[in-house]
């Protein structure tokens, strides 16, 4: 898929200019995902976010038994990774390919050197990932409040 394309599927750069899309694709590099490699694992480094162009990737923590619990499963026009990069702390959870993907990295250095160099279309980009974490907050609240009452129940 023809990258500047595929970036104005994501919600977080639909409302770029042609412009600014093509500053983020400038930034943006390739990686195929093989079914069950790992992206990246819990407690690595935050220095990189990821675009699902296809297949599926898993979210997941690791819980108190050792095993992974999936947090979610994102295809197609999902960012992850996201966190990580701009906590400055170590991923809070894993992502593994659920089957062969394409997915496009912007590396955290890349990404700091164009907000540095444009600032507009900085403040745009994190207005677009922070309406992202707040969709995604509000689902887990909703999932919290679901368990609650059924331990209420």
């Amino acid at each position: 898929m023809e990258m500047k394309k595929f970036l104005r599927e994501i919600d977080t750069f639909s409302g770029l200019t042609d412009a600014e899309i093509e500053k983020v694709a400038g930034i943006c590099r390739d990686r195929a995902l093989q079914k069950g490699e790992t992206v990246f694992s819990e407690r690595d480094p935050g220095d990189r976010i990821y675009l699902i162009e296809s297949g599926a990737v898993e979210i997941a923590k690791v819980n108190g038994g050792g095993r992974p619990s999936r947090i979610a499963i994102l295809e197609h026009g999902e960012i992850f990774g996201e966190l990580g990069v701009f906590e400055d702390r170590p991923r809070s959870a894993g992502a593994v390919a659920m089957r062969e993907s394409k997915v496009k990295v912007i590396e955290k250095k890349d990404l700091e050197g164009l907000f540095a160099a444009e600032p507009g279309l900085a403040a745009r980009i994190l207005r677009g990932l922070l309406k992202k974490t707040a969709s995604r907050l509000r689902l887990a609240d909703e999932a919290i409040q679901t368990l609650i009452r059924s331990f209420d129940a």
